[in-house]
């Protein structure tokens, strides 16, 4: 049996799975639906036919405030599922595509379509044979902590989300996109480092962010005040571009694409919510990378080439605005590197 996607693990999806992760592979449907059950929630699981021999792969790798999942089934299967606790899980898959039912909404998934089983709705999935999923699991304490922030007071109503999610476009694609590089990044993953960790919760929190400023839910026209020229989930997606390409040439005019609004507007809104200008944003990106290259030195880093890699032309005023920055030299930063230990 082929993996469904080339460079597979013969496990799945996920290369390296820690103490708290979990990996199946099983051609015995009670074993798979006990795993599921215990990790998922309560759903249930029926084959379609009974002329395709069972086999499934299952992983489960567990964040701080998410949980990501891999699941790939031989036999066409119909999931149904009524949760008993709210439940924030937003599926995509690279290939294919399943028939999902939430209350009387009826839409097929698919690589630009995807599904958000919306809180405490029940769901009714109907896949294809040699089907493939992508699940990511939020924790309903944090998407319930950071929609207060966003709005500024405690949340009464149970958070629920539109259950279709359109990839293709506005801020489903940029969630998408987000999503894979997380994704991504949790698949190469070795042993777990404080660094690695860092940059992991960080990216949990844009996400998480994200998706409750640019998906549809009942809380939208809070977070989203009909005043706003600029939806939030545009500002964070031109901050995304921007942390992503901060070695290459980037000018107002390309934040403003990324964004789909003018510049001037964008302008306005950053000052607004940020407190500065989008490229005044990109230096501070640009300075926190140069820092952190200096910090990180070997034996081939010097203050120049790492001021030219992340694109500081002017050396003496490049100089001045990182000791104002980070109240030393670079080339001081550089020497505390090299500094043996003990």
């Amino acid at each position: 049996m082929h993996n469904p996607e080339p460079g597979f693990e013969p496990g799945g999806f996920f290369k390296h799975l820690g103490s708290r992760d979990k990996q199946l592979v099983s051609r015995n449907l009670d074993e798979a639906t006990s795993l599921l059950q215990r990790d998922v929630g309560p759903q249930r699981y029926e084959l379609q036919n009974h002329s395709r021999p069972f086999l499934a792969k299952l992983q489960f790798k567990r964040f701080e405030n998410l949980r990501l999942s891999y699941a790939w089934f031989a036999p066409a299967m119909t999931i149904t599922s009524t949760p008993s606790e709210p439940n924030y899980t937003l599926f995509f898959r690279r290939h294919g595509a399943s028939e999902y039912t939430v209350r009387r909404k009826q839409f097929v998934t698919s690589p630009t379509r995807g599904a958000f089983l919306p809180g405490m709705q029940p769901v009714r999935v109907r896949t294809q044979e040699n089907w493939h999923v992508f699940g990511t699991k939020f924790s309903s304490a944090a998407m319930r902590r950071e929609l207060s922030k966003l709005l500024e007071r405690d949340v009464g109503r149970p958070l629920e989300f539109d259950p279709a999610v359109d990839f293709d476009r506005g801020p489903g694609l940029h969630v998408k996109k987000l999503l894979w590089q997380f994704y991504q990044r949790a698949a190469e993953e070795g042993p777990e480092t404080p660094e690695s960790q860092l940059a992991l919760r960080q990216a949990e929190r844009s996400l998480i962010t994200l998706i409750l400023e640019g998906l549809d839910h009942n809380y939208s026209k809070f977070v989203n005040g009909p005043e706003r020229n600029v939806a939030p989930w545009q500002v964070r997606a031109v901050e995304e571009f921007i942390r992503e390409h901060a070695d290459q040439p980037i000018s107002l005019g390309n934040l403003a694409a990324i964004g789909g609004v003018s510049a001037r507007s964008l302008q306005y809104t950053f000052r607004r919510y940020r407190g500065c200008c989008p490229m005044d944003f990109l230096r501070r990106v640009r300075f926190e990378r140069v820092h952190n290259e200096l910090r990180q030195a070997d034996d081939h880093t010097s203050v120049t080439s790492a001021a030219l890699h992340w694109g500081f032309s002017h050396l003496s005023r490049f100089a001045g605005e990182y000791r104002a920055r980070f109240h030393e030299s670079p080339s001081a930063t550089l020497r505390r590197s090299r500094r043996p230990l003990g």
